[in-house]
């Protein structure tokens, strides 16, 4: 399992079920809507945390999705 990362969403469209988290280590990540944990909900400007899963920087994905408490 990979190391939990901070980020806020810098967009997310409801309809089309995906967007991208900009994280606190720099790297813009896309976030599908089947990657959010206990069907949360997640808008433009939240905090999240999530796990950075990909092959290479153009390839990075969010997968298990929290909003932060």
């Amino acid at each position: 399992m990979g190391e939990r990362v901070s980020g806020v969403v810098k967009w997310f469209n409801q309809a089309r079920g995906y967007g991208y988290i900009k994280g606190d280590d720099g790297r813009e990540v896309r976030v599908r809507r089947d990657d959010l944990e206990d069907g949360t909900f997640v808008t433009e400007g939240m905090r999240v945390t999530y796990v950075v899963v990909g092959a290479g920087e153009d390839d990075l994905r969010a997968e298990r999705v929290r909003v932060s408490r």
